[in-house]
């Protein structure tokens, strides 16, 4: 029951990053630029967090001084990173090929694992990944994909995406052996913020964006888009395996599409409705498989 609780928390996480993408493509149609959605998102998240943690668990904030290098690498590749290089590579090429190519991130994963010996790589395991990433590859790109038309410098980014959103999954983990997940997330996202604070001061938002309702803006995508997600997604790591958590995350852009379709009108067709079918279907062979395996050592013992 643990791992399902951790594929329900997963699956919640990626409908608010599905919705979230939508979104994004309406602020980019606002002169909104990537790097500005990537620093705003994760720093309000830090201020929200954080300034409760402090006030009401602050047990979460004790951490060792040596091993605040840990959040900080968290927090600029696999939040920072992830954030900026997924949002650029949708500026330069388009959501679909931004959401296939951070989702070869299973893919990365998996071989981190052989390498490291960390988790076994079963052939359903394998599978599994194989048929969750062609089934997003037609969902994102059943209706105008084309590798001729992509970006050199969006096809770049696309694959830093990947590499950072598989180091995030992995990092994370590792993290976990140690402290909790709250601390986790409260310190990758400070550690996101002071490394955005290199790039751009807030002096740069606020006289880009002199409007309240500017701000409002930025708070609740923050809150969608990071705050919620984030959240979610980390405590599902904790029932289920990086591999696990980060193939039933391929739900997303089937959402994605359906937020699109119901936003902004873009419409399904057939092809992409197999490709979402082909999705679930990895996510209810991963389950299945683990349920049998828990079957199976309840009667050994």
């Amino acid at each position: 029951m643990k791992s399902l609780k951790g594929y329900i928390l997963i699956l919640i996480a990626t409908v608010f990053w599905g919705i979230a993408a939508t979104i994004a493509k309406i602020l980019f149609e606002k002169n909104i630029q990537p790097l500005e959605i990537a620093q705003t998102r994760v720093t309000f998240s830090a201020i929200l967090m954080f300034g409760y943690f402090l006030v009401f668990k602050r047990k979460y904030l004790i951490v060792e001084t040596k091993d605040l290098f840990m959040f900080l690498l968290l927090g600029i590749i696999g939040i920072a990173g992830s954030n900026f290089t997924y949002y650029f590579t949708i500026q330069q090429t388009n959501v679909a090929t931004a959401i296939l190519m951070q989702y070869m991130a299973p893919l990365l994963v998996f071989v981190y694992a052989a390498f490291t010996k960390s988790e076994s790589l079963s052939f359903i395991k394998l599978s599994a990944a194989i048929l969750s990433i062609f089934g997003c590859y037609l969902v994102v790109g059943g209706k105008d994909f084309s590798f001729q038309n992509i970006n050199r410098i969006g096809l770049l980014s696309g694959i830093a995406s990947a590499f950072c959103w598989a180091f995030a999954n992995v990092y994370l983990k590792i993290i976990l052996k140690k402290y909790s997940v709250w601390t986790a997330i409260v310190y990758s996202f400070v550690g996101g913020t002071i490394f955005w604070l290199f790039i751009n001061s807030p002096s740069y938002y606020f006289i880009k964006y002199p409007e309240i309702q500017s701000w409002y803006v930025f708070i609740i995508f923050a809150v969608i888009s990071v705050l919620i997600p984030h959240t979610l997604y980390f405590n599902g790591l904790r029932y289920i395996t990086p591999s696990r958590a980060i193939i039933t995350g391929t739900f997303e852009p089937i959402v994605a599409i359906v937020s699109s379709f119901i936003l902004l009108g873009d419409i399904l067709n057939l092809i992409q409705l197999i490709g979402a079918i082909l999705v679930l279907s990895a996510i209810l062979i991963l389950q299945i498989k683990r349920e049998e395996l828990q079957e199976i050592k309840v009667e050994k013992t």
